[in-house]
């Protein structure tokens, strides 16, 4: 008897187990035969019993599931105090249970399986942007001993990926450039745009093109504000120069002004070197503000005596060479004026010279030799200042 229940039971099991768990689920109804129950069962105690011998069999079944074992947690006695009604209902939620388990097993090894090769994709991502920086690009992807299969596979996609993206980034960042050359306002085309790489590799080649359009022409601002401010004319700024282009301008115009007020400061230290007393150029009559300068220039030459009376010195004293001091070398004034007193001191030196000869009697023949060898060393020093 007990053989032949045991070989009903397990012929139920394959049964339901096979069959569409959800459309044999079914609340029963008051016509069903449940042990035999009185006529005093009502719908709701049968349907308790139904609800109680389904969960039982549903938390087996998902425990089997779970561990993709039928009938794991089975013994020789599952089912033995069950009315055959009461079976069928018990490995119908089993059946169901089982299902649930299973997939709650597969959805933990897929999500382990993503997570492996997100962490993979990750480090392979990073590691090929810094490959493709240092020009190290590996060919060949050697694989990690200590990880995964999925993690390995998406290490190796993830480094393929950087690898792309890095190329496209450089053709990106090419074309921004040269949009950002020609347009004031950046379209990214759609092929850099899904990506944040490729898109920030088109916004800085644009930027980059846009910061020097923009420098380039704030030097020409910069540029028409020197010469604007040079001349000493009155600010006008380009309607076109706006922002920075109008700031640029501005301060071109300050650099010109300072530039012109210390340039006619050095015209008016120079022409202390040649007249002694201060005269307003002519070109300057209508400026107050430069003749103020250069006015400032003439008095602020206090070189002018000593150098004057070293000059002198220099052609009085016998057999000195002229010798302008470098450091008014460059300076035309300087040169002419020391050659003009230098030249006043050789005079002086001539007739010194010739007073004290002439009671010797050999006034002729020295200077003759004086001359002459005055005549060579003029000769040397003209030469001395042509170069």
């Amino acid at each position: 008897m007990m053989k032949k229940k045991l070989a009903v039971i397990s012929t139920a099991c394959l049964l339901i187990l096979a069959s569409d768990p959800v459309s044999s689920y079914a609340t029963p109804d008051s016509s069903s035969d449940v042990l035999d129950q009185p006529t005093s069962v009502t719908n709701e105690d049968v349907k308790a019993i139904f609800d109680s011998l389904y969960q039982e069999g549903y938390s087996l079944g998902e425990e089997d599931g779970y561990a993709e074992k039928k009938f794991e947690q089975f013994d020789q006695t599952t089912g033995l105090d069950k009315s055959s009604e009461e079976f069928t209902w018990f490995m119908m939620g089993y059946t169901v249970g089982y299902k649930k388990g299973q997939q709650q097993k597969e959805e933990e090894l897929k999500t382990e399986q993503e997570n492996e090769m997100a962490a993979g994709e990750e480090e392979g991502y990073q590691q090929g942007v810094l490959d493709y920086k240092h020009a190290t690009i590996q060919s060949e992807i050697d694989p990690f001993p200590s990880k995964s299969s999925d993690w390995n596979k998406g290490y190796v996609q993830g480094y393929k990926k950087a690898i792309s993206l890095m190329d496209l980034s450089v053709k990106a960042k090419k074309e921004g450039y040269d949009q950002g050359l020609e347009n004031d306002s950046m379209s990214v085309p759609s092929m850099y745009d899904d990506e944040d790489v490729t898109r920030q590799a088109f916004t800085e080649g644009f930027e980059t093109a846009q910061a020097e359009v923009l420098n380039q022409q704030k030097k020409q601002f910069e540029k028409q504000g020197y010469v604007q401010g040079y001349h000493d004319l009155s600010l006008e700024v380009p309607a076109e120069a706006e922002g920075e282009l109008q700031t640029a301008f501005e301060q071109g115009y300050e650099k010109g002004q300072k530039q012109k007020q210390k340039d006619v400061k050095a015209d008016g230290y120079d022409s202390a070197f040649t007249y002694q007393t201060y005269r307003a150029p002519k070109s300057l009559q209508d400026k107050p503000e430069l003749e103020k300068w250069y006015k400032a220039g003439f008095y602020s030459n206090k070189d002018v005596k000593s150098f004057k009376q070293k000059a002198y010195k220099d052609g009085w004293k016998l057999g000195k060479e002229m010798s302008v001091p470098k450091k008014y070398k460059q300076n035309k004034a300087a040169v002419a004026m020391y050659k003009k007193y230098f030249e006043q001191g050789q005079k002086k030196q001539d007739k010194t010279v010739s007073h004290i000869l002439l009671g010797s009697g050999i006034v002729l023949t020295l200077i003759a030799l004086i001359t002459l060898w005055r005549l060579r060393r003029r000769k040397n020093e003209d030469t001395t200042l042509d170069s």
